[in-house]
């Protein structure tokens, strides 16, 4: 189609070069003479951990965080991963694509020095009305995901950070892996630009927030 002359929109979710093979598809178009541009995206390791009410970095926690793939091209966990590396160079590590195979991620990771008391946050179909949250630990990690019968794509972050999410979540309680609780974007906006009594916008009544949340 972009050789007939038509503009072409590669629509992703994230940011398309962060695990998002935007480099690969990128790399094809140069190889086909083929111009292009990137409209950078927030990648879903940052957005979806945010939006869950933890945060990728906090100083009190951590002054580092890695961003790894659970999922190879072949399908099985990368063979090129310095597990020992990834378990003792960083204190918050956001996985994407690695729920399949967190079991074998987990023995690795606790193999390696990682503590199997570890939390572990996993948030399946983050930002959307299905946005399912777990918060477990790294040892029972693999255990967890399969009875709460999450599905993916989803992203698991582990380190001290998913401990803040009891005091960051924005959203609403959640005491239970089975209770979803989510909040349109478009009903946010209407919280946060609800005029108050002086006129001004900022967030609607407490008592109107506590009816829209569901």
């Amino acid at each position: 189609m972009a050789r007939q002359g038509l503009r072409v929109l590669r629509l992703k979710g994230g940011d398309p070069f962060v695990f998002g093979r935007g480099g690969e598809e990128g790399l094809t178009l140069v190889d086909h003479g083929v111009p292009f541009r990137v409209v950078p995206g927030i990648t879903a390791g940052i957005a979806g951990a945010a939006y869950a009410g933890i945060p990728a970095t906090h100083r009190d926690c951590n002054s580092s965080v890695t961003f790894v793939t659970g999922h190879g091209a072949s399908g099985d966990v990368p063979d090129n991963i310095n597990w020992a590396a990834l378990a003792q160079g960083s204190q918050v590590l956001v996985m994407y694509m690695a729920m399949k195979h967190l079991d074998r991620i987990a023995t690795e990771l606790i193999s390696n020095g990682r503590a199997a008391s570890e939390p572990v946050a996993v948030i399946s179909r983050a930002t959307t009305p299905h946005q399912k949250l777990l918060i477990t630990t790294l040892a029972e990690a693999a255990r967890d995901v399969e009875n709460a019968n999450m599905e993916p794509p989803a992203i698991c972050i582990v380190g001290k950070v998913v401990d803040l999410r009891d005091r960051l979540n924005w959203l609403s309680p959640q005491d239970n892996v089975s209770a979803v609780r989510h909040v349109a974007f478009d009903q946010i906006l209407e919280l946060i630009t609800t005029p108050g009594d002086d006129g001004k916008t900022g967030p609607a009544p407490a008592s109107a927030r506590a009816s829209d949340d569901h």
